[in-house]
């Protein structure tokens, strides 16, 4: 038995035996119940008037001697009383038993008492004296003659009884009322072995069964939660304000379940636990709700991972508005250069430009807008790398106030647009050289340096470069402009991705809101900080700190010198000889005809001897049969691939070198080739001076001060595009804007070769018809799920689109190869029909219309 069932029956049977002693109590003293001392009270004086009536018959005899016999005898034969003696009015004492004058106290009053008696003597019709009797006490003395007396005995003894019958007799009722004892015990053990808690409570609230998951979540023993009211229990009211009713008492008002409330409970544990509330009303015979049967799911994490996917969906709704936004500016990015494209581009195609001044003026136009496109891209694939986690640092030593440098000569006819000045300004001594990432950095500077010339109308924008040595020493980029400022609120959202000042500064200015979200995480990566200190009209203050390793060897150059160093390095970047190819045998094994012709175009005019191999197995013949100084590798063919031709070549002891060609331009594809035994990596489409340049390091003696010619100069501008492996990672909302965009663009699509070169013309035109049965084939091969050849010819087209100059589709052509080798049909198809609708519009020269094959 619990402490607390016997706490409860010692209760109710003492409550029991008030009411028994209370009831015996008013019975004394009403008289109902007989009382022993007012009985002997009444006995002692009726024997005290029996000896005053036979003493006054002897005094009228005058027969005192009798009196006393008399006397003697009676307190004798009755132990009760002590001492009896007669006493004349006077107040002498004429017979007495022995020591009735100690034992009688003649200093009381004249009144009787229980134990001491006095009864008038009368002699002929006077009163003669008074018989005094003494009895013993009726009760003891002191406590325990308190105790002693009837009136108190019978109470306490009865109650006494009565408390001990009442706890038997009301603990056999309440364990036959009590639902867990009348529960039996395989039912209880059952009712333990649910995986919910489940709780029974009667009409008023109080709680009569719980299981053992309910006591294991609360820790609490069960008879502390047995007969406590349910809402003493530890739930959480997250609404203290304005209470919700329970369901539990929503059940019992309304004599229905009530299924699915949820409600908090603080566990043992300290955790709060969420629980799934389903409350069945228990119904009497007469219909009358007599308790609630509640049980309880733990849906604690079904829970967490509901406010997760809250969260997550806030956020997910955050950056989708975010995205549209991005958007909806980054429209208006692209078309703003493209339509620059396009428009001159057609301009030069229709002969419209008047001298040969106004076509350089108009390709340079197209060759600005390009490179910006290519500007937003790589921020694009940038934001991607890093939200991925694959950005990837380069330490490498440089010289920072060259990279300042730089930045703001590429940038002054910007500012010069715009009629403000962009100043460059060294505060300290710099050290020659620094060891950091100068991609990074010059990518940080180009994005604050251009920021501040976007939004600044009247004025100048100074960059300040300065070196702050001490304990910590660190670098110091300073770019302060005077243009229109930011409020606090929006200096703390201005490094958000996606995000600029408002939307007024969006439509006024442009921009995508990525080069500053960028730069930060740029500084951040590289152990720096970007900051900002602006005030609205008045102009913004963007600070780059990187912390500096300085050493005692480390050479610095003084700030008033730096202006003459730099002139000294672009004079001898000016004087600098162009790259000029010896004499020698080079092999371009490559299985496309537009990518072998140009190659070889570029080498020979270089000044190299080509030689040309159409797949993996006839580079093998001609290294076999003839000597080469370098080969050229394209790493995807038909049949031996570059990877299985370099093996080969590497197993017979061949050291020639090799450099691998290849449109899979990942990090893991060039340790690839590296492993396959390739000594350098390139990807395509070529980059003209990237390829003399690798050419070059393998043929030191290449390295003269001839021009290499227009021809070659002109396809380099053309050309220049990044061949780094971020050209083909684009993110999935931006290809498909891409591909959107590719479709809805009008008018020819034409090479940026120069193909007012008869070679580089004849090596579109061989391109063109092939590109157009591969693209019929696609279609087959795509229908028929062969995806082996699907996965082939698109690597074909987008490295041979790229070489010859239909970057566009060398683009489409690459996101094709990823989903044909994903097996994805339906990613396939609009790829495949955007490639036709391409080819539909490619144009070979501004003589021929559109090709009208897919018309």
């Amino acid at each position: 038995m619990s402490t607390q069932q016997i706490t409860i029956r010692l209760r109710l049977a003492f409550g029991a035996t008030s009411i028994v002693v209370s009831t015996l109590m008013a019975a004394v003293f009403i008289g109902i119940v007989p009382d022993k001392a007012k009985s002997v009270a009444d006995a002692r004086a009726q024997l005290c008037e029996a000896i005053a009536v036979y003493s006054s018959t002897l005094l009228v005899k005058n027969d005192v001697q009798s009196m006393q016999a008399a006397i003697e005898t009676i307190a004798e034969h009755n132990d009760t009383i002590r001492s009896v003696g007669i006493r004349r009015s006077g107040g002498t004492l004429v017979r007495a038993t022995d020591e009735h004058e100690k034992s009688w106290h003649s200093g009381q009053s004249e009144l009787s008492t229980v134990d001491q008696i006095r009864v008038p003597l009368m002699a002929g019709g006077r009163l003669w004296g008074t018989v005094e009797v003494v009895f013993a006490p009726i009760a003891k003395g002191g406590l325990i003659g308190w105790f002693s007396q009837p009136w108190l005995q019978l109470p306490m003894g009865i109650g006494s009884a009565c408390c001990l019958f009442f706890m038997f007799y009301l603990g056999r009722t309440l364990k036959q009322l009590d639902p867990s004892g009348a529960v039996p015990g395989r039912v209880r053990e059952a009712l333990d072995g649910l995986a919910e808690s489940l709780i029974v409570i009667d009409q008023k609230g109080v709680v009569r069964f719980v299981n053992r998951v309910f006591i294991d979540l609360v820790n609490l023993p069960r008879e502390k939660v047995i007969g406590r009211s349910i809402t003493r229990l530890p739930w959480v009211d997250e609404s203290k304000s304005s209470p919700r009713p329970m369901p539990w008492a929503i059940s019992q008002q309304g004599g229905q379940a009530c299924v699915g409330e949820i409600l908090e409970l603080a566990a043992g544990d300290g955790s709060i636990r969420t629980l799934n509330i389903s409350c069945s009303p228990i119904l009497g015979p007469n219909g009358l709700c007599r308790g609630v049967m509640i049980c309880g799911d733990d849906v604690t994490h079904l829970e967490e991972i509901k406010k997760q996917l809250r969260i997550a969906k806030d956020r997910a709704d955050a950056a989708s508005a975010a995205k549209s936004a991005f958007v909806a500016n980054m429209s208006h990015e692209i078309r703003t250069p493209l339509n620059a494209v396009l428009g001159f581009a057609d301009v030069l195609r229709r002969g419209m430009a008047q001298s040969r001044d106004e076509e350089v003026e108009y390709l340079d136009l197209i060759h600005r807008s390009g490179r910006h496109l290519l500007e937003l891209i790589n921020n694009i694939l940038d934001l991607s790398k890093i939200e991925s986690g694959h950005l990837q640092l380069e330490l490498l030593p440089f010289a920072v106030h060259r990279i300042v440098h730089d930045v703001v000569t590429v940038l002054q006819v910007r500012a010069q647009e715009r009629g403000i000045q962009l100043l460059a300004s060294y505060e300290s001594d710099l050290p020659e050289l620094i060891h950091s990432d100068p991609t990074k950095l010059r990518q940080i500077v180009t994005n604050l340096v251009g920021n501040a010339i976007k939004f600044t109308e009247i004025g100048k924008v100074t960059v300040a470069l300065r070196v702050i040595r001490g304990r910590r020493p660190a670098l110091q980029i300073e770019v302060h402009d005077t243009g229109i400022g930011m409020t606090p609120a929006q200096q703390a959202k201005v490094f958000n991705a996606f995000e600029q000042a408002d939307g007024s500064t969006t439509r006024r200015f442009g921009g995508t809101g990525l080069g500053l979200s960028i730069s930060r995480q740029f500084a951040e990566a590289l152990g720096g900080d970007l900051t900002v200190i602006s005030r609205e009209n008045i102009g913004s203050t963007f600070t780059f700190c990187l912390p500096l390793s300085i050493e005692q060897s480390q050479t610095w150059i003084n700030r008033d010198e730096v202006p003459q160093v730099l002139a000294q390095h672009q004079a001898n970047i000016e004087s600098a000889p162009q790259i000029r190819l010896p004499n020698i045998p080079i092999l371009v094994a490559d299985d496309g005809d537009a990518n072998r012709r140009l190659i070889s175009l570029i080498l020979t005019r270089a000044g190299a001897i080509v030689t040309t191999a159409v797949d993996g197995r006839d580079a093998i013949k001609q290294i076999a049969m003839n000597e080469f100084s370098l080969v050229l590798m394209d790493m995807q063919m038909p049949g031996i691939d570059g990877y299985q031709a370099t093996e080969m070549i590497r197993s017979t002891g061949c050291d020639v070198p090799i450099i691998a060609l290849t449109g899979n331009a990942m990090k893991g594809d060039r340790q690839r080739c590296l492993d396959s035994g390739c000594n350098e990596f390139l990807t395509k489409p070529v980059h003209v001076d990237r390829l003399l340049a690798t050419v070059a390091e393998f043929v030191p003696s290449s390295i003269q001060s001839q021009p290499i010619g227009r021809e070659c100069i002109a396809m380099d501008m053309v050309n220049d595009t990044p061949s780094s492996p971020t050209e083909w990672e684009l993110l999935d909302e931006i290809e498909q804007l891409q591909r959107q965009a590719l479709v809805a663009i009008e008018g020819p699509l034409c090479s940026t070769l120069p193909t007012d070169d008869d070679e580089m013309m004849e090596i579109v035109r061989d391109f063109v018809p092939r590109m157009l049965e591969r693209i019929d084939q696609m279609a087959d091969n795509l229908s028929e799920h062969n995806w082996s050849v699907l996965v082939s010819t698109s690597h074909w087209l987008k490295g041979s689109a790229g070489t010859t100059g239909f970057l566009p589709i060398a683009k489409v052509a690459d996101q094709l190869q990823e989903a044909s080798a994903a097996r994805d049909f339906e990613a396939c198809q609009p790829l495949i029909r955007t490639l036709a609708a391409m080819a539909s519009r490619v144009q070979v020269s501004k003589f021929r219309q559109p090709a009208d094959h897919y018309a």
